[in-house]
């Protein structure tokens, strides 16, 4: 519905949520982010993706200092 084409063997869950249930979900780290640190990753995440309408793409080897 929102255009989101996920990668082979990646599942997605779909539930309900009410006002006494929520669910959390975090975004899949991407590819090529080994050895960023946590202010690092942060700067990488958006809104779609944490709540479902965007997977973060893969990072280029060299594109950001670790």
């Amino acid at each position: 519905e929102f255009g989101v084409e996920l990668p082979p063997g990646v599942e997605a869950r779909v539930g309900d949520r009410t006002a006494e249930m929520r669910y959390l979900g975090a975004p899949r780290r991407p590819a090529g982010t080994e050895g960023l640190d946590e202010s690092e990753l942060a700067d990488l995440v958006t809104r779609d993706s944490m709540v479902g309408t965007a997977v973060l793409p893969a990072v280029a080897p060299g594109s950001r200092s670790a």
